[in-house]
């Protein structure tokens, strides 16, 4: 691999899945950026239209895996990368000319960080989004709007675009194993906020992202909520966690994807993240999420 004078030590990691021609786009825009990646990263996570099949860039690398989802596939990506830097980045984004030096800026002062960038949709440009919070049950989250100054603290930090240095990264064990795709930055952000680590949103570092009403494949219904289910038994107990399990139960999936989530170590995955914690969901939840779980509680109480 051949780096160029503006070359920064980042290895972008990408998870596609059946994206098309929108990987290709998400590429293109990476590499004519002011500054480059060291490497990007592109794990083909089973996809069977062909998109990974071309001619790429010398310091664009693509690995081939069995279909097993945007956490596992991000995993993979991150154990290989080379640089010290980590960008996950969706397969159907593009970013502005100096979008990584704002990122690099953070992590530089504030190592142990979890840094989004201000995002736009691509459908709704005038509207741009830094950080979200969680606000009901199901972990719904919603953008906190981008002022475009300076560096702030957010509740969550979602999964479109997540920079991280690799070493605290892996050292807190990547992405859970979550199915197909949801909740993944979600437990992340839960995780890394309990453990003493700042969520923060850089404003001044800007992408577009592809929101999108339909998938380019059909998503297994049971596997969301699943990973709903997950998320809630991994960090919450008591009303909250019987208020999400409700919520989810008015699923049809919600049978089977509790049986298989029981026949999992999850029980496991919460006493990991309750020894490492240095701050109590019950902290997180009311400087973050106040609302999420309130008339949701006040339900089961009453049920």
């Amino acid at each position: 691999m051949s780096a160029t004078y503006n070359s920064v030590p980042v290895s972008i990691v990408i998870s596609t899945f059946e994206e098309g021609g929108a990987l290709a786009s998400t590429v293109r825009s990476v590499l004519s950026a002011s500054y480059v990646p060291a490497e990007v990263i592109i794990v083909d996570d089973g996809s069977t239209d062909g998109s990974t099949e071309r001619d790429w860039p010398p310091n664009v690398h693509v690995l081939q895996q069995e279909h097993s989802g945007i956490a596992h596939a991000r995993n993979v990506g991150a154990e290989i990368a080379s640089q010290p830097i980590l960008v996950f980045l969706d397969a159907h984004c593009s970013v502005d000319q100096n979008w990584l030096l704002p990122i690099l800026g953070v992590l530089e002062s504030v190592p142990d960080a979890l840094v989004g960038p201000s995002v736009r949709d691509a459908r709704e440009p005038g509207f741009a989004g830094c950080g979200a919070q969680i606000i009901d049950p199901l972990f719904t989250y919603r953008w906190s709007q981008s002022d475009n100054y300076g560096v702030r603290e957010v509740g969550l930090v979602p999964g479109g675009c997540i920079a991280v240095r690799r070493e605290c990264f892996l050292g807190d064990g990547g992405f859970a194993p979550f199915r197909e795709f949801g909740l993944e930055d979600v437990d992340l952000s839960l995780r890394w906020w309990r453990a003493g680590h700042p969520l923060l949103g850089a404003p001044q570092s800007h992408i577009v992202h592809c929101f999108r009403t339909h998938a380019p494949y059909r998503p297994e219904p049971q596997a969301w909520v699943e990973n709903v289910l997950h998320t809630a038994l991994r960090h919450l107990s008591g009303e909250r966690l019987r208020s999400s399990v409700r919520r989810c139960s008015q699923f049809e999936s919600f049978n089977a994807a509790i049986a298989a989530l029981l026949a999992q170590p999850w029980i496991a995955g919460h006493e990991r993240i309750e020894m490492s914690a240095c701050r109590t969901i019950n902290g997180y939840i009311e400087q973050w999420a106040p609302r999420a779980w309130t008339p949701y509680a006040l339900a089961a109480k009453r049920g």
